[in-house]
């Protein structure tokens, strides 16, 4: 928190203390940082421009060589810990690159008009409206077809549903609305 950021931050939201001067002076607010020259000894110990930063645990457990057993006990139980988090990330990342294809493979594409089939002929609701004689003529088709189901025909004798036997004695029962139900046998 440098006063550059708190400031800005009070100018952004509107809300602005009392007292500027001792809002700014809390022991919190490090002083604005001076960019360093490239020519000036900016670094204490040199280390913040090195790159020897492990990359491997082998590298690790190399740095822990010459050292007292302790250190590298320490050392390779470091190394130990850094396998672990490589092969936990190496899983981690092949499932996200999985789940990644799985996305795209599964994302919505493009809508696109639809363009419709010459070979089929569609009718609209408002065609139907117009020629309202073939709507009528196709529910009496449907009724001629339910009649038609309700005879049954055997080897030329016609015979009626409602007056088959064996429906009778497995116990069919219709309701008023004309559904069966049957009723389970007594034993």
């Amino acid at each position: 928190m440098t006063k550059k950021n708190i400031l800005s931050g009070w100018r952004v939201t509107g809300n602005w203390p009392i007292s500027r001067r001792k809002a700014l002076i809390h022991p919190e607010i490090q002083p604005d940082k001076k960019e360093a020259t490239p020519g000036s000894d900016g670094h204490r110990d040199g280390q913040v421009d090195s790159d020897n930063t492990p990359k491997t645990s082998r590298h690790i457990r190399d740095m822990g060589k010459n050292k007292s057993p302790s250190t590298r006990r320490r050392y390779s139980v470091i190394s130990k810990g850094f396998e672990a988090q490589e092969s936990k990330i190496a899983s981690l990342s092949t499932r996200i690159a999985s789940l990644e294809e799985e996305v795209g493979r599964l994302s919505r594409g493009k809508k696109r008009k639809a363009i419709p089939n010459p070979n089929k002929r569609f009718m609209t609701l408002a065609e139907a409206l117009v020629t309202g004689d073939t709507i009528s003529e196709a529910k009496e088709a449907t009724k001629e077809a339910d009649a038609v189901e309700d005879v049954i025909e055997v080897g030329g004798i016609e015979e009626v549903e409602s007056s088959n036997s064996e429906e009778e004695e497995l116990g069919v029962v219709r309701t008023r609305a004309g559904r069966e139900v049957k009723i389970p046998r007594k034993y």
